[in-house]
């Protein structure tokens, strides 16, 4: 690796396993500091433990603004700023029903995890980020947001959110 982010601080999100899991090994590998979120607290210790000593874990709800400060001010505060934040977490509905037979049980968690997560993310990082010389901001969605198709109504909701909120924010920010 090219040691790119060498110096700089990252928090990931949703990055016990998965995609975020494969994201945070990228940055601690090009040299970063790194604190990963999610709510699985045995998997993120883990993955924490695994990816060494520039690594934090801090068992985050993305969906509850105090957790998500708590996280930037963890990052701050072991590593001395914030230069980037990969807003990963997400959750589906799991839903594959026709639409006349759905329910929406999952409506309010799955929004408030992959929507109001990303936006909570993003704001609070970004503050920091505006305040001390600039950041990153990496939201990340799915196809699921641009292509319509069966089933997970809520889900492609909350995707097609994201990038909406992600294409609003970057021109503000």
């Amino acid at each position: 690796m090219a040691g790119e982010l060498a110096g700089k601080v990252a928090i990931v999100t949703g990055a016990a396993r998965g995609l975020g899991r494969g994201i945070a090994e990228v940055f601690v590998a090009e040299g970063a500091h790194l604190v990963i979120a999610d709510v699985n607290a045995a998997q993120g210790e883990e993955a924490a433990a695994a990816l060494g000593p520039r690594c934090r874990f801090l068992k985050t709800d993305v969906s509850d603004r105090e957790q998500v400060q708590a996280l930037v001010d963890l990052a701050v505060s072991e590593f001395g700023g914030l230069h980037a934040i990969v807003n990963n977490a997400g959750i589906t509905d799991n839903l594959f029903a026709p639409l006349l037979d759905a329910d929406f049980a999952m409506f309010r968690k799955v929004m408030d995890v992959n929507v109001l997560g990303v936006m909570l993310g993003t704001q609070i990082a970004a503050r920091h980020m505006a305040a001390n010389g600039g950041g990153s901001v990496v939201n990340l969605s799915s196809i699921s947001g641009v292509r319509p198709g069966f089933g997970f109504f809520t889900y492609r909701a909350s995707k097609a959110a994201v990038i909406n909120f992600t294409q609003s924010a970057a021109s503000e920010l």
